[in-house]
């Protein structure tokens, strides 16, 4: 008997959108079709792996298509397989009739159920546009290649994932909470901001070596090593171009001592906010219009870098 092959289409979300899902580090993603280049190849955004895209079906739409195929095997192949045997028992049983020997043959049976095994593509959190190819694909909110072109689109990933500590920051920030849940959203909305940028920076690294050193290692944490950088390297000064240049770095600190010391304001943090020195001490009072005045200006540094960038390597 030779091989049947069943088609099964898999429709893409009301935005459009198709999951896809890394063969490798097997974390989901969505591409927009119609977008993007003519390939048939794909790379996750995540890890190094690439492949046909056949071989990026989530296991959702696996099963889903499993399901479906094994209702239309049985309902195009082997209902009919029974029908026939069963007729050709009948004509049997309709030929010995009138024999010496007769043959009487009874069938009984329910057909089987196939359920499906239906499933819905899930919500990430970023959106993108490849600024190289157009590609449009979703992501979890990290750093990624495009998933066509292989482009890194280091800036507007970066961006959109501000845009994502301001949807958080809007989410909260329209309840009233306690003081307690109220600095711990904050605390994590900073957070996230100052890692996204941090992964930018990492980024940067990797593809211009030759303007952002290796060390210092956490140079996108550390302003003041990140400032000495971008004057060396770009003639940039960050106090001029910055419009709020101490803040910046202020926010910084309140970061780290956050992560290292459970918010409590210590000496090395009044070294370098001086104006904090008779809190030595106490926990820092992190407030809503802090963190939502320093993602207006983290991004703005974000901006200028990549103008800085621009005008050398475009």
């Amino acid at each position: 008997m030779s091989n049947q092959k069943i088609q099964i289409s898999i429709k893409p979300d009301e935005n459009g959108f198709i999951g896809r899902e890394c063969l490798v580090c097997k974390r989901y993603f969505k591409l927009k079709q119609g977008t993007g280049l003519p390939t048939n190849h794909c790379h996750c955004p995540y890890c190094d792996y690439e492949g046909d895209q056949d071989t990026f079906w989530t296991s959702d739409q696996i099963e889903y298509a499993k399901s479906i195929a094994t209702k239309i095997a049985y309902e195009q192949f082997i209902e009919p397989a029974f029908e026939k045997l069963k007729k050709s028992f009948e004509q049997l049983e309709e030929s010995t009739k009138n024999s010496f020997i007769k043959i009487e043959v009874k069938t009984s049976r329910d057909k089987p159920f196939f359920p499906i095994k239906y499933y819905s593509e899930s919500e990430l959190e970023t959106n993108i546009i490849c600024d190289s190819c157009k590609l449009e694909f979703a992501i979890y909110g990290v750093f990624s290649r495009c998933p066509d072109c292989e482009h890194l689109n280091a800036f507007s990933i970066f961006k959109k994932s501000i845009e994502v500590c301001n949807k958080q920051f809007q989410l909260f920030s329209v309840y009233k909470n306690d003081d307690e849940i109220t600095t711990t959203n904050l605390k994590f909305i900073l957070g996230n901001a100052i890692s996204s940028f941090d992964a930018l920076g990492k980024e940067l690294r990797k593809k211009i070596k030759e303007k952002f050193p290796e060390k210092p290692r956490n140079l996108f944490q550390n302003i003041d090593e990140l400032e000495k950088v971008m004057l060396n390297s770009f003639s940039v000064d960050l106090r001029n171009e910055i419009s709020d240049f101490a803040f910046l770095k202020q926010m910084f600190q309140v970061r780290h001592i956050f992560e290292h010391n459970m918010g409590v304001i210590d000496s090395d943090f009044v070294k370098k906010v001086p104006s904090y020195e008779n809190l030595l001490n106490r926990k820092y009072k992190l407030t809503i219009i802090e963190v939502e005045r320093f993602l207006l200006i983290i991004n703005e540094l974000g901006d200028l870098i990549e103008s800085q960038i621009k005008k050398i390597y475009t």
